[in-house]
């Protein structure tokens, strides 16, 4: 069982990692995630991350592989760490949406093609490439 947090509240410094589950996704002789790893889904115009205060590397990639990998019959290659308040400086939102615990949606993207591709660089610039 994962630590638990508030599931309600999301601290300015708190962590959150967007799964990649594509190699596509980074670079690894960069060390650098891709902007189009970040961007949002067309579906609901959101982007999945998962809160991750508190766990060991162990338990953040368990719960990727757990959540996000398993169910869609793939393998992470690699995860982006960033805080909050990275997403927060590009006025965008951090919504708590579980289930699965932990989840939340990066929300508030624009509806215009080239401004979400620069907050989506932007925020790619902030990201900590972790690779398994």
């Amino acid at each position: 069982m994962l630590p638990t947090i508030d599931a309600n509240i999301i601290d300015h410094n708190e962590t959150v990692s967007r799964y990649l589950l594509s190699s596509s996704d980074f670079a690894t002789n960069k060390l650098r995630v891709k902007a189009r790893a970040l961007e949002p889904s067309p579906i609901d115009q959101s982007t999945s991350v998962f809160r991750v205060n508190g766990l060991t590397e162990n338990e953040i990639w368990d719960m990727g592989t757990r959540e996000v990998a398993d169910p869609r019959g793939r393998r992470i290659h690699a995860r982006a760490d960033f805080t909050v308040s990275h997403v927060l400086n590009l006025n965008l939102s951090v919504i708590p949406s579980e289930p699965p615990e932990r989840h939340a949606l990066i929300s508030g993207w624009s509806n215009e093609k080239h401004s979400r591709m620069a907050k989506a660089q932007e925020l790619a610039a902030q990201a900590s490439l972790k690779l398994p």
